[in-house]
């Protein structure tokens, strides 16, 4: 009897999260349409290293600066959809899946958490909204990131980590394929996974055998898959790297660097199929710099983790504060509860948030790098409030009130992001095909706008050099003729009379046919 009750509750549960998926499918189809121009430099990146592992050209593939799980995930839906448009659309089919299983991943944390059916299904319907966000406003590996680090953090509070030795084969795995998803989680899993394993070992005496197996298991799988790749991209470059993507983004923060290098510079893409230099910044020439050389540097990286701690205080902002009201809850929690599953839960969200946020903190931080944070920290709110109710803490209608409110957060504060749509990439979209009609493609160059005309040379099939240097007339028209440009784009008055033909021209946008 009580078997057959458990399997009933079981199938309910099922279906309410069905349900949540069919909802987010339904309402990403309604949204597909909207967004299916939206690009970035680095999607028009992850595209063309796709395309190069279906071509055969592995060498152009293998690249230090882009992990390479998003580009072999792409693959399939890049036969299904080719084309220009095809492949830019496919990256959103791929993030709506991404969506669904990060659903479920959500869901995974919350029943290890033995949160109830109907408060499962609030939270995960409330979600939906985030979701969406995640799906359509980033259009990078961020999702696939916080997707497989949620599973991995599901596993591993699992009581069932001290019990069985697979879920250090499986959380091993997981890891790796962070680290292939993107270089800043090897750091992050690391030191995260050892340093839970001995949390464990401390709290958990009697379990300490089964821990110390799976701390071994999992560290062996994740350092032996994650060397291979390792020793790939190492052998590429000609030195010992995880990836080049860190140090080529803290060098640009130096103190006496000028930002990003492609933004006032001709630069040759790396090689024939690549629609810009950006494909591989690993071959950037950048200035590296270390905060112990000198006072200065030492005090210009005091400014930067001072700069983006307050950035993460506005991107709480910008999350209507529900991180910052999840730890405030939490910690009310972890001083009141006399529980201590509940007060180690606490601790491994909150450790978890401090590590994964921590290394951005030296460099830079946007709100797409921390998603899988913002995540963990809508659950801890959601966790803490219901174990504040559970054990007498805070009376009903306080709960309810709280609850509520939650709840009101989570579903609207995306809902404007989602609602505000710039018709920029349409546009961009409908001026590369009149460009595409006056013939314009081959080697382009421009005088400003990098990101506009990166995106222009996407639909042209043509190659990007990237922006000039204020230049005289005789000065440019001699740089153009040694990268042997083809167009020049002019965003301005023309005032390039010996440079060549104008062969499209409009209020704001002059292009040249460079003399030969």
């Amino acid at each position: 009897m009580w078997e057959n009750s458990l399997i009933i509750e079981k199938i309910k549960e099922q279906k309410n999260l069905i349900l949540v998926l069919v909802l987010y499918t339904f309402l990403a189809i309604i949204l597909f349409s909207h967004y299916k121009y939206v690009i970035y430099p680095d999607v028009i990146a992850y595209i063309s290293i796709a395309q190069h592992y279906l071509n055969g050209r592995i060498s152009y593939a293998i690249n230090g600066y882009w992990s390479p799980l998003y580009s072999w995930l792409l693959m399939p839906f890049l036969v299904l959809w080719p084309g220009n448009v095809g492949n830019l659309m496919v990256t959103k089919v791929l993030a709506v899946i991404l969506g669904l299983f990060t659903l479920n991943a959500v869901n995974l944390v919350l029943d290890k958490l033995s949160f109830g059916i109907r408060q499962k299904t609030i939270i995960l319907l409330a979600s939906i909204p985030f979701m969406l966000y995640l799906t359509f406003n980033f259009v990078t590996p961020d999702l696939l990131v916080t997707c497989i680090l949620l599973y991995y953090f599901s596993f591993l509070i699992d009581e069932k980590y001290r019990k069985l030795t697979s879920f250090g084969v499986i959380i091993g795995f997981l890891g790796a394929l962070a680290f292939l998803a993107k270089s800043y989680c090897f750091y992050f899993f690391l030191v995260h996974f050892v340093l839970v394993n001995l949390f464990f070992m401390k709290n958990f005496p009697e379990d300490r055998p089964v821990i110390k197996k799976n701390l071994l298991l999992g560290l062996s799988i994740f350092l032996v898959i994650s060397g291979l790749w390792a020793g790939i991209i190492s052998e590429k470059y000609g030195e010992v790297t995880l990836g080049t993507a860190g140090s080529y983004n803290y060098a640009i923060i130096g103190p006496e660097s000028n930002g990003q290098i492609t933004d006032n510079q001709i630069l040759t893409p790396p090689n024939e199929f690549a629609v810009s230099s950006w494909e591989d910044p690993s071959y950037f020439e950048v200035e590296k710099w270390g905060p112990l050389e000198s006072p200065q540097a030492f005090f210009h990286q005091i400014i930067i983790i001072l700069d983006n701690i307050r950035k993460i205080f506005f991107i709480s902002g910008l999350s209507m504060f529900i991180p910052i009201v999840a730890i405030i809850l939490s910690l009310s929690l972890f001083l009141k509860s006399g529980r201590k599953l509940v007060r180690n839960n606490i601790l491994l969200f909150l450790g978890t948030m401090i590590i994964y946020t921590v290394g951005y903190i030296f460099i830079v931080i946007l709100a797409r790098y921390i998603s899988f944070v913002l995540v963990l920290s809508f659950l801890l709110g959601f966790y803490s409030l219901n174990m504040l109710f559970e054990e007498n803490i805070i009376q009903p209608n306080f709960y309810k009130l709280i609850s509520i409110l939650l709840v009101f957060l989570l579903f609207f504060y995306p809902m404007m992001p989602l609602s505000y749509l710039d018709d920029t990439f349409f546009r961009i979209y409908d001026k590369s095909v009149d460009l595409k009609s006056q013939g314009i493609r081959g080697n382009i160059a421009s005088n400003y706008l990098w990101y506009r005309v990166d995106y222009y040379c996407y639909y042209l099939d043509g190659k990007y050099y990237g922006v000039t240097k204020n230049q005289s007339g005789a000065e440019l028209k001699d740089t153009l003729k040694r990268y042997r440009i083809d167009y020049y784009f002019v965003w301005g008055k023309p005032h390039h009379d010996n440079l060549g033909d104008i062969v499209y021209q409009d209020e704001y946008l002059v292009v040249y046919r460079i003399k030969k």
